[in-house]
């Protein structure tokens, strides 16, 4: 799932999973810290006749919680089969964690808070990993007292809102050894983008009088999809817009990296004074005031009280009679991802109604760009090895499935290279794996650099790799392989007054020429290797050719 998600798979519904998970954990932390709070604002509304019935609202919001959270659990379990997951919430009132949801009937129903072994997961904020075998009694307190290997483990981190721990995630394996480091990462990310979530949506309270807003927001969260591209997501933006907001022209940029402007990426209306893709100027300008002032600009007649020298460009203030303009400034943790305006041609005032949604939407917007940012990050830690940086072997493995699959439907052939650098353990045993790692970095960089960016490379495992080449046949590749060769055995390996030498073998097999399937590919390019070895290395030979 991590390496190409389809709308019909999970990956992609990562974000959608924890927006609702927020929206629901935000629900059940007001029940229990907020409830005569809500029932004086309910009593002081209701006098006024303006509280709709949210209940449509609220199941629909459990109803994609109870399915989305159980597509993170098969999510993470895709990650690693071996784990078992649960997600825990803090009620305060019985100082209990109450368990949400769980794929195991190992976990509790409730734990309570000051267990040893979830305060030590609560006390970190960087995933803790929890051995039986070294919390013996604790163990058993929290998951009962029944036959254990000693080998079992949990891995957990908390989850935040508002700055406060609200509850844990929790993954279960039987043996400690099957927990990695890309894990670790994954599991940090996780719980950073659902405590994100909690803490944007806490606002969402405000608009409780709006049962059409409600589902709206829920609706555009619904259809999040993490491949999409940004410009999807800003026509839903533009859909709710038009249906509570009143004005002639909605505008929203985003920045160019290192630079003074920003780029037009949705509009709507009134199109003759910018079109998609415009550049505007951030300096001196009326919707670049967003970006240098980092507030809500907010006008019915700005031209007398903002001195700027046009509205987008410098110099183009006379072109168009716009007036009204309120302008927010996109955000995330204050840092400032774009800007949505909309603007009148006539002088009139924006109500409070107005302001207070298009601030919400814009929070909702920059929450989904981050969402979508976090879940980037988590997506390269998924696929890529931790050391070189290379595709890792489950993700190498998807890869060259998917290239096989379009060599077959365009009549193409791929050559598959396995490559194992000579004698490495040497270098481990005389000078440590730092230096073993200075290693595998520098002959992956190298590797990286000698193919297109259409082929494929990855670690396929400790000094073992692998590199696709597609739409190209075992002739055309063997300079390649020999060009990597003749690099790795030039390349000075030098670091901390150590100097080395390395050398590498190869092995090549081609599609189809040697085999349709990529189990008996694998084993070929591996078994020609292997017969480079057996000659002394520092070579490449072609399946077939020895």
């Amino acid at each position: 799932m991590f390496i190409y998600p389809s709308p019909s798979g999970n990956g992609y519904l990562l974000v959608k999973i924890f927006v609702f998970v927020s929206i629901l954990v935000l629900f059940y932390q007001y029940n229990i810290d907020s409830e005569e709070d809500r029932a004086k604002t309910a009593k002081s509304i209701n006098s006024n006749g303006n509280v709709p019935d949210n209940k449509d609202f609220t199941i629909e919001l459990r109803e994609n919680y109870d399915s989305l959270l159980d597509l993170v659990f098969k999510s993470i379990i895709a990650m690693n089969p071996e784990y078992e997951c649960a997600t825990y919430i803090l009620n305060p009132k019985i100082n209990n964690l109450v368990l949400q949801k769980s794929s195991s009937d190992e976990f509790p129903k409730k734990i309570i808070q000051d267990n040893p072994l979830i305060n030590k997961i609560i006390d970190h904020d960087q995933p803790f990993l929890i051995q039986q075998s070294e919390y013996k009694n604790e163990w058993s307190d929290l998951f009962g007292d029944k036959s254990w290997r000693g080998s079992e483990c949990i891995l957990g981190i908390r989850l935040e809102y508002n700055e406060h721990v609200r509850g844990c995630l929790i993954l279960m394996a039987n043996h400690f050894k099957s927990v990695n480091d890309r894990d670790k990462n994954i599991l940090f990310h996780l719980a950073k983008y659902l405590s994100m979530g909690i803490s944007k949506l806490q606002r969402i309270e405000k608009l409780l009088g709006d049962k059409d807003y409600h589902l709206s927001i829920s609706k555009l969260f619904n259809q999040i999809n993490i491949i999409s591209k940004d410009q999807e997501i800003l026509e839903q933006v533009k859909d709710l817009c038009r249906s509570f907001l009143r004005y002639d022209k909605l505008t929203i940029t985003f920045p160019k990296p290192n630079s003074s402007s920003a780029k037009v990426k949705m509009i709507d209306g009134f199109n003759e004074d910018s079109k998609l893709g415009d550049i505007i100027e951030i300096d001196n300008t009326l919707h670049g005031l967003p970006y240098k002032l980092g507030e809500i600009i907010n006008s019915s007649n700005w031209a007398e009280e903002y001195s700027v020298k046009g509205r987008f460009i410098q110099g183009d203030i006379q072109q168009y009679n716009f007036h009204s303009i309120l302008s927010i400034p996109i955000k995330n943790e204050n840092k400032i991802l774009g800007a949505i305006s909309i603007e009148r041609l006539e002088k009139s005032e924006f109500s409070n109604k107005d302001i207070e949604f298009l601030r919400l939407l814009s929070e909702t917007l920059g929450s989904i760009i981050s969402w979508k940012n976090e879940y980037s990050k988590m997506y390269k830690s998924a696929i890529h090895d931790g050391l070189t940086d290379l595709l890792n072997h489950k993700a190498y493995k998807e890869r060259l499935t998917e290239e096989l699959s379009r060599a077959k439907r365009f009549k193409q052939s791929l050559v598959l290279l396995i490559l194992d650098l000579d004698k490495f353990k040497r270098i481990n045993d005389t000078y440590g794996h730092l230096y073993g790692d200075y290693v595998l970095t520098n002959v992956s960089m190298i590797l990286k650099d000698s193919v297109r960016n259409i082929d494929i490379c990855a670690r396929y495992g400790g000094e073992e790799f692998a590199i696709v080449l597609v739409n190209t046949d075992v002739e055309n590749a063997r300079p390649v392989a020999e060009r990597i060769i003749e690099k790795v055995s030039e390349f000075n390996f030098n670091k901390d007054g150590i100097e080395e030498r390395m050398t590498i073998s190869a092995g090549m097999s081609e599609y189809p020429k040697n085999s349709l399937e990529m189990k008996e590919l694998i084993a070929h390019a591996d078994l020609a290797m292997y017969e480079v070895k057996k000659n002394g290395g520092n070579a490449v030979i072609a399946h077939g050719d020895y």
